[in-house]
């Protein structure tokens, strides 16, 4: 479970949680929005994908969804939303909440990212 798949289409967002995570020794891929997302899950089998929410076309909720259809390979998702505002950023993390195995409000620190994915991957 060392393949994470970070989707957000804010670019330095998406690279800097790629950084992180690479230091960590975690193998990522980046995709710049929802549908890019789901055609790399496709590909590449991670074990652990990371979505935005809010994201324009497939938001994050939709990749959630696409991911958890029958016969997908199910692998284990982190929802992050910074919203436009607290209350933005708060409704879409309630949704997601049933759909998610984890969420984290940006902006968050680079520890609490880790240990979200650690736990995520089964990592002490």
């Amino acid at each position: 479970m060392n393949r994470v798949l970070v989707i957000d289409d804010v670019a330095g967002v998406r690279r800097t949680i790629a950084a992180i995570l690479r230091r960590e020794g975690y193998e990522v891929i980046e995709a710049r929005d929802g549908r890019e997302g789901l055609d790399l899950a496709r590909g590449q089998a991670p074990g652990i994908v990371i979505t935005d929410l809010l994201m324009p076309q497939v938001d994050g909720i939709e990749v959630i969804e696409g991911l958890r259809r029958p016969g997908g390979a199910r692998p284990k998702v982190l929802a992050i939303s910074g919203g436009g505002s607290l209350v933005g950023a708060e409704e879409a993390l309630g949704m997601a909440e049933g759909l998610a195995d984890a969420t984290l409000r940006k902006p968050f620190e680079a520890e609490e990212l880790v240990g979200a994915v650690a736990a995520l991957a089964g990592r002490p």
